[in-house]
């Protein structure tokens, strides 16, 4: 089955938790405390940007976006490799790395939609959806580290069919939320 990430950016809350998590997990050298001073030491498998604060609407704006690898379907950083150092895990469909075959030319992160791909000490990274957590102890819940940091339980990583049910879910609030919001906002005239 094939595995996608969802973040609910309406749930994030800046705390880095996932990054730390990531780092621990595939032992990368650390990260400064949130918010990132600096330039952050060692690849960065997931990354939080803030976005805001602005004012809109008599109201202040802001939220967090935590970007790891999405892992496409149709992936463009594999088809950029001239090495085909970049795979698709054929039971899984997440995207991984032959580090034997990567000669660091960096075209996958230049044809990267989401900036995923990460150099660090001549070396190419990428988050791999924890695939060494996948198997019995999947079974057991045990989730990818970034999923399992998040106090907010704004990251999800499941089937693709169970991400686009969430999806689905996350649209259909959001649907409400803007009737209500026209409905108050056309009542009060």
């Amino acid at each position: 089955m094939h595995r996608a990430i969802f973040i609910d950016k309406d749930r994030c809350v800046g705390c880095y938790s996932c990054v730390v998590a990531c780092k621990l997990e595939h032992n990368l050298p650390p990260h400064p405390v949130a918010p990132a001073v600096g330039n952050p030491e060692g690849p960065e498998l997931i990354r939080v940007y803030q976005v805001g604060p602005k004012v809109l609407d008599d109201g202040v704006y802001q939220y967090f976006q935590p970007i790891p690898c999405m892992h496409c379907l149709d992936a463009p950083c594999i088809k950029a490799c001239p090495r085909s150092a970049l795979y698709k895990d054929i039971e899984t469909g997440i995207t991984l790395i032959d580090e034997d075959k990567c000669i660091g030319c960096k075209f996958c992160l230049w044809v990267c939609p989401y900036g995923s791909p990460q150099f660090y000490d001549g070396k190419m990274y990428l988050c791999d959806l924890c695939i060494h957590r996948i198997g019995e102890e999947r079974q057991k819940g045990r989730q990818t580290a970034c999923e399992a940091a998040c106090p907010a339980r704004a990251i999800h990583v499941g089937t693709t069919d169970d991400i686009g049910a969430l999806m689905g879910q996350k649209a259909a609030e959001r649907a409400g939320e803007e009737k209500a919001r026209f409905d108050r906002t056309n009542n009060k005239r």
